[in-house]
């Protein structure tokens, strides 16, 4: 049976990214809308991959080594095991996070010092 959910109707929760609402989610995979408030905090995931699709604004996405300039319409892979964030740099950021295996709150660990 099919099912629709409207963002509206999801309470944001605050995460390491900015404002987060869970819009999809299933044993396998996980969708959110982020609104990025500033910058992010750099984090990385063990066992999930992610892919950013940027719906919104324009800022920047620090992956490992490397800093990368996005704007809507962009989509960006963050394999695991990497160190990542999101910087809002010029007005609103919003971006789909989509994880793979679905999303799981123990697997945002700091990077190592």
């Amino acid at each position: 049976m099919n099912q629709k959910t409207h963002i509206d109707d999801i309470v944001p929760i605050e995460d390491v990214c900015g404002q987060i609402r869970e819009t999809y989610s299933s044993e396998n995979i996980s969708i959110a809308h982020v609104v990025v408030t500033g910058d992010a905090k750099p984090h990385l995931h063990r066992k999930m991959e992610e892919v950013y699709y940027v719906t919104k604004g324009q800022g920047q996405v620090v992956i490992g080594d490397k800093t990368l300039e996005i704007r809507e319409g962009d989509t960006i892979p963050i394999p695991k095991d990497t160190v990542h964030y999101l910087r809002q740099t010029a007005g609103p950021l919003e971006i789909l996070a989509i994880t793979h295996p679905k999303f799981d709150p123990s697997d945002m660990i700091p990077p190592p010092q």
